[in-house]
């Protein structure tokens, strides 16, 4: 299957801009339309909107393993994940990109297209959204996301 060109529409890659810049909000989940190479944002959280007490990772793993969400459904999760410097202990922010194919989900062609699209979707968030593609990622199952969030 050829690379697909996905891409964001200027308001969805603004948004990202605004994410990267003021950390607000905290997480945006894109999918992919089938019918066209058009990518959008198609729910985000507020930082107002965090329930106390609870991380951005806390709120990404509800969205994965809730079956009426995200369980069964490819996407792309951009999250501000705060995280401890390993040098001098301060808190610090993150932008992490990961792609979510779950092994249930059982749509063969969106996990192709998810799959072809994946690299020029990031080149393209690093060139317009200027989200460094080191903190980019994919995964099939929650401790794979684990994994790599504890690696940032």
């Amino acid at each position: 299957m050829p690379k697909l060109n996905y891409s964001l529409d200027d308001a969805d890659t603004d948004q990202l801009q605004k994410m990267r810049k003021s950390r607000d909000p905290v997480l945006c989940v894109i999918q992919f339309k089938m019918d066209k190479t058009m990518a959008e944002i198609v729910h985000k959280v507020a930082a107002a909107e965090l329930p106390e007490g609870k991380t951005t990772v806390d709120l990404v793993r509800e969205m994965l393993s809730a079956e009426d969400q995200y369980q069964n459904k490819p996407c792309i999760l951009v999250m501000n994940y705060v995280c401890k410097n390993k040098r001098s202990g301060q808190d610090m922010d993150k932008m992490l990109v990961f792609k979510w194919i779950p092994d249930t989900c059982s749509n063969i062609r969106q996990k192709m297209v998810y799959s072809s699209a994946w690299e020029g979707f990031k080149s393209m968030l690093n060139s317009q959204a200027n989200i460094q593609t080191a903190n980019m990622f994919e995964a099939q199952d929650w401790d794979a996301v684990e994994d790599k969030i504890n690696e940032a």
